[in-house]
C-alpha cells in the first residue's frame, strides 16, 4: 500500500525510560496540535489522515505522544484496496522512547510492538495470528521512522544518509535525503515555509515539505511512489486538538 513513512516524526524533547511497552498515564503541559490530511492517488481522494501531538510531562521531564489515524479505500480497474492504521509512538529528545502499530489491509490484520531499551529495540509483530519477535541492536541504526532525521540537514543542498530503523515493518534499511529546495505552502488561512526534501530507500521515493514549530515537526505535503503506485498527502487543516 501507500506508505507514509515518517508522518509521525517529531520534534522532541526530553529522555524518557520506559520499562515495559504501556503508555504510562502522564499530565499534559500545553495545547494539544491537530492536524489532518486528504490522501489522493490517480488525480482521486483516496482517504484522510488525522494526527495529534500531546505534550506530556513524566518524572519532572517532558516528552511528546503522537498518534495518527489512517484510513484508505481505493478501487481503481486493475487495484483496490481497503485500509485502517492506528499508530502511537513517545518520544523524548534522544528519541522514540516507544511505539506500535495496529491496521488492517484487505481484510488482514497486522501488528508491531516496539519496547526500546539503553541497547536494543524489541519488536513484537502480530500478522494474521501468526507472531514473531525481532531484537535490533542500537548500533545497528541512527535514527528510526518516527525521528525526522532530515531536520537535522544543515543546509540546501546538502545530502544525508542514514542506517533507519522502520517501526512499522521491523527492520533497518538504508535512505538518503536531499533539501532540494525551499517552498511555501498554504494551509487554509496559513501560510507554512517548509524545506523541500527528497528522500529513497529500497522501498519508497518520496517528496516532503516540512518545518516546524514549538510542538515539533510539521509535514505539510508529502508526494511518493509504493506498490500501490503514486500518492499526494496534503495538510488540510492545522489547529489544536
Amino acid at each position: 500500500m501507500w506508505r507514509f513513512s515518517g508522518s509521525a516524526c517529531l520534534l522532541v524533547f526530553a529522555v524518557v525510560s520506559l520499562s515495559d511497552a504501556s503508555f504510562p498515564v502522564l499530565s499534559e503541559t500545553r495545547e494539544s496540535r491537530e492536524s489532518r490530511y486528504q490522501i489522493s492517488s490517480r488525480g482521486f481522494r483516496v482517504g484522510e489522515l488525522k494526527t495529534v501531538i500531546r505534550p506530556f510531562v513524566k518524572d519532572g521531564r517532558k516528552l511528546v505522544r503522537f498518534e495518527g489515524n489512517t484510513s484508505i479505500k481505493a478501487g481503481f480497474l486493475f487495484f483496490s484496496l481497503q485500509s485502517s492504521s492506528y499508530e502511537e509512538a513517545l518520544i523524548g529528545e534522544e528519541g522514540t522512547v516507544g511505539y506500535r502499530r495496529t491496521g488492517t489491509e484487505n481484510g488482514r490484520t497486522r501488528s508491531v510492538e516496539a519496547q526500546f531499551s539503553q541497547n536494543s529495540v524489541f519488536l513484537t509483530v502480530r500478522e494474521d495470528g501468526k507472531t514473531r519477535s525481532v531484537t535490533i541492536p542500537r548500533t545497528r541504526f541512527d535514527f528510526t521512522t518516527m525521528d525526522c532525521p532530515e531536520t537535522t540537514i544543515g543546509q540546501e543542498g546538502e545530502q544525508l544518509e542514514i542506517r533507519l530503523l522502520d517501526l512499522e515493518h521491523a527492520r533497518v534499511i538504508n535512505r538518503r535525503y536531499i533539501w532540494t529546495k525551499t517552498e511555501t505552502v498554504t494551509v487554509g488561512e496559513r501560510t507554512i515555509r517548509c524545506r523541500v526534501v527528497d528522500f529513497e530507500d529500497p522501498d519508497n521515493r518520496c517528496r516532503r515539505w516540512i518545518t516546524r514549530d514549538a510542538q515539533g515537526v510539521i509535514i505539510a505535503r508529502q508526494e511518493g511512489k509504493g506498490k500501490a503506485g503514486s500518492y499526494i498527502l496534503k495538510m488540510i487543516s492545522l489547529g489544536k486538538g
